[in-house]
């Protein structure tokens, strides 16, 4: 009876610690579920951004790029620009070597002008370009200061100047009180028949500038003997044709009146003879090495203008030379390298006193 009634005035509070208990347990088991789903989901979250995010960019961007490389790529377009240039050297001619101990000969080229190729046009005053065998002429107008301003220059004293550079032959001396033209010739020969006196100004470019009197052309290079031995020039002029070898006056052969030099020849055959109505001048004999180069300075000018010529021959002691009609010897005209034929016609050599057969005096390469 004492148990029965212990049960039965302790049945309700047993209960409410089972209910009690069980509640408990139900509760923790509640909470743990609860973290377990939110740390498992955050996690998933966390690593499905990563994965995504980097895999759609890198695939959205190589396709473009494929595509741009298809359009750069335009081959038949570059063939057409390289093909061009090709074409125009096509037309550029290699000169024949046709010069006489002398390097490149002259090729003909059209309206009676002499063409070396590579642009090279050449008149009776020389090129527009060198090659290495022809003398380098500098134009200069004494008329003129070298601002293009009036000089006080007249007919005698253009002999005084003159005459006062050949005393020591220093180009610095005309490039500093005189107008100088921009552009140079290159000459090969000096064998200019009677002309125009504005044909120089014409050939230097300058004619819209430089009236064709007092003017002067000065050249200088090197030449070279296609034999040992003795040579000396013939020439004549009007108005002005000196040359120097080797640092040595060698002839004056400028017009009688005009007396720009002390030099005068010893030859018995000295003005004994006449060409273009002008009596010959023989230069002074000087020795030449075969292929040794020497320098050679010229100087042609006009006076009063009006016309103007000048002719240069040249002897080799022990030669024997065709004689013409008055008995003097024809000789070869000078010359550096070959003449191109059309630039011979327009020389209007009279076969009687000169001739183009003969050797060239060029600097072997």
């Amino acid at each position: 009876m004492g148990k029965k009634r212990f049960f039965a005035n302790h049945a309700k509070s047993s209960a409410a610690l089972i209910s009690l208990g069980i509640h408990a347990i139900l509760i923790v088991v509640a909470i743990s579920f609860v973290a377990v789903t939110v740390i498992k989901k955050e996690e998933q979250a966390f690593e499905a951004k990563p994965v995504t995010r980097p895999r759609l960019k890198v695939k959205k961007l190589q396709v473009p790029v494929n595509i741009k490389k298809k359009k750069i790529q335009k081959p038949k377009l570059r063939k057409n620009i390289v093909a061009k240039p090709k074409s125009k050297t096509m037309d550029i001619r290699m000169p024949e070597m046709t010069g006489i101990k002398g390097g490149m000969g002259y090729l003909d080229g059209g309206d009676g002008l002499g063409s070396l190729g590579f642009g090279i046009e050449i008149d009776l005053f020389g090129g527009n370009k060198g090659s290495g065998n022809e003398l380098e002429g500098t134009f200069f107008d004494l008329k003129l200061d070298p601002d293009g301003s009036p000089t006080k220059m007249d007919d005698k004293y253009y002999v005084e100047v003159l005459r006062n550079f050949c005393g020591s032959w220093t180009l610095s001396r005309l490039e500093r009180r005189y107008f100088k033209a921009p552009n140079k010739k290159f000459a090969t020969t000096f064998m200019l028949p009677r002309m125009k006196a504005e044909e120089a100004p014409k050939a230097y470019g300058v004619e819209d500038v430089v009236q064709p009197r007092q003017w002067v052309a000065y050249y200088n290079g090197m030449i070279s003997a296609p034999e040992t031995g003795r040579y000396r020039f013939w020439g004549i002029a009007d108005d002005v044709l000196v040359v120097r070898i080797k640092g040595r006056m060698v002839i004056d052969a400028s017009w009688p009146s005009i007396k720009i030099t002390d030099w005068d020849s010893n030859d018995e055959m000295d003005k004994k003879f006449k060409m273009s109505q002008q009596t010959v001048r023989v230069g002074d004999w000087f020795h030449m090495t075969k292929n040794k180069p020497v320098d050679m300075e010229v100087l042609v000018g006009e006076r009063p203008g009006g016309y103007f010529f000048c002719h240069l021959m040249i002897e080799q002691d022990g030669v024997e030379y065709p004689k013409g009609a008055d008995g003097r010897p024809i000789l070869p005209i000078f010359k550096t390298v070959d003449v191109p034929e059309k630039l011979v016609q327009q020389m209007k050599i009279n076969p009687g006193e000169a001739t183009v057969e003969g050797p060239s005096f060029g600097v072997m390469k």
